[in-house]
C-alpha cells in the first residue's frame, strides 16, 4: 500500500468514526443523557442538541368552526364557512351578522338546509391532538363537530340569546333556549 492510499484510508476511517460518534451523541441527547453536554465544549455540544430544538412544539392543530342556531329546529348545527371565507375568529359580531345574512339568503350549500333560517352563530376552536410518535399518520380530514370529543372543542363566541330571539321571532316557551 502506498503512503497516499494509507492516508486516504486513515481519513475515511476517521470520518466514519466521527460520524458514528456524532450519531451516538445525538441518540444520547434524544434519550435524555447529559454526558455529551458535560464532556464536550459548548460549541460542539450545540450541534448535539438537535433533538431538543423544538421543546415547545405544537401538540396539535387548531381549526376554527362555526355553528348556526336553526330557528325551526331550536338547535345548533354546524355551518360550513368555506363557501364564504376561511374563518378568522377576531371579528365575531361582524361574522355573526354576515353568516346569518348569507345563510338565510339561501345561495350556498353550507351544511344547514336551505330555507331553514338561522338566528345566530357560534364559533368554536377545535384543537386536534397530534398522534403519538410512531403511530400511523392520516391525511387531515374535516370531521363534523358532532364527531369530535368535547375536550377538543372550545366555544369562542355565541350570538346572545336576545339577538337570536329577535332574529327568529316569538317561540313556543316549551322550546329549548340556545345553549
Amino acid at each position: 500500500m502506498t503512503p497516499r492510499e494509507n492516508k486516504r484510508r486513515f481519513v475515511r476511517m476517521g470520518l466514519r468514526t466521527l460520524a458514528a460518534l456524532y450519531l451516538v451523541g445525538l441518540w444520547l441527547d434524544a434519550v435524555g443523557c447529559s454526558t455529551p453536554s458535560r464532556l464536550l465544549p459548548h460549541a460542539l455540544d450545540y450541534f448535539m442538541e438537535v433533538a431538543a430544538l423544538f421543546p415547545e412544539a405544537a401538540s396539535g392543530a387548531i381549526d376554527y368552526r362555526a355553528e348556526g342556531w336553526v330557528c325551526a329546529d331550536a338547535r345548533w348545527q354546524e355551518l360550513d364557512t368555506r363557501p364564504y371565507f376561511p374563518l378568522d375568529p377576531t371579528v365575531e359580531r361582524a361574522l355573526d351578522a354576515y353568516l346569518v345574512e348569507r345563510h338565510n339568503a339561501g345561495r350556498n350549500d353550507d351544511g344547514i338546509q336551505r330555507g331553514h333560517a338561522i338566528g345566530g352563530a357560534r364559533f368554536v376552536r377545535v384543537k386536534i391532538p397530534t398522534p403519538p410518535a410512531g403511530s400511523r399518520l392520516e391525511r387531515f380530514t374535516r370531521r363534523p363537530l358532532t364527531d369530535l370529543p368535547a375536550n377538543e372543542k372550545e366555544t369562542l363566541y355565541r350570538t346572545p340569546k336576545a339577538r337570536i330571539a329577535e332574529r327568529c321571532g316569538p317561540r313556543d316557551p316549551a322550546t329549548a333556549e340556545p345553549e
